[in-house]
């Protein structure tokens, strides 16, 4: 298995964090692109953040101040996936160049080269558009192709059938769900985890090959 080493990957993030341009394209998709999160998306974060339906799925549904939100992106924008076991990417439209959401990686391990996957569409008329299933492949893409990860997982509650939905359309396996774990809606509800193998992406996206080919 190849996959680039710690100093190859500072030089990839280095150039990420120094981008003059904010709206460069890092890693293009069919429908979005990722670049670096930045202190500038602290306004279209704020205008959708405190919504019911996106902070349902997404933990305790507590309120976030600016000021919370503020601090967690100036910690956020210096992760590096390596030293801190996480990394964020912003989520644009490809033709709108409009932010749409945030996508990660965390939890990543080594020696294992394994890491959890997390994709949120904050614009609410954005959602059930093909963004999210094109934000997931993207990822994935970054996660097998660049960080040269083996196994990539995800958890969501059983009856999120959005989300369930969007990873199976990325190639996402049903793995097993933990039962009555996560209270939501006044109610116990089950956490439902998904997997893919880098060997089961690589059959649809082999080396050479982008998701906007």
């Amino acid at each position: 298995m190849q996959f680039i080493g710690k100093k190859g990957l500072r030089t990839v993030f280095d150039e990420i964090y120094q981008c003059p341009d904010l709206h460069q394209p890092m890693y293009n998709g069919r429908l979005v692109y990722l670049r670096a999160l930045a202190i500038s998306d602290l306004d279209p974060i704020m205008e959708s953040y405190n919504q019911w339906e996106l902070r349902r799925w997404m933990g305790v549904p507590i309120p976030k101040s600016r000021e919370v939100m503020r601090e967690w992106l100036e910690k956020s924008i210096r992760l590096d996936p390596w030293r801190d076991g996480r990394v964020y990417f912003a989520v644009l439209g490809k033709e709108s160049r409009s932010f749409l959401g945030i996508a990660r990686f965390y939890d990543v391990k080594v020696p294992h080269m394994r890491a959890s996957i997390g994709v949120s569409i904050y614009v609410p008329d954005k959602r059930s558009m093909g963004y999210g299933t094109d934000t997931t492949r993207l990822m994935l893409w970054f996660g097998f192709h660049v960080l040269g990860l083996h196994s990539i997982y995800l958890d969501t509650m059983d009856d999120n059938t959005r989300a369930i939905h969007v990873a199976e359309k990325a190639g996402f396996k049903k793995v097993g769900v933990f039962r009555e774990t996560e209270f939501v809606d006044g109610e116990y509800k089950g956490l439902l985890y998904m997997d893919i193998l880098r060997d089961e992406f690589m059959k649809e996206y082999p080396p050479g090959t982008m998701i906007d080919d």
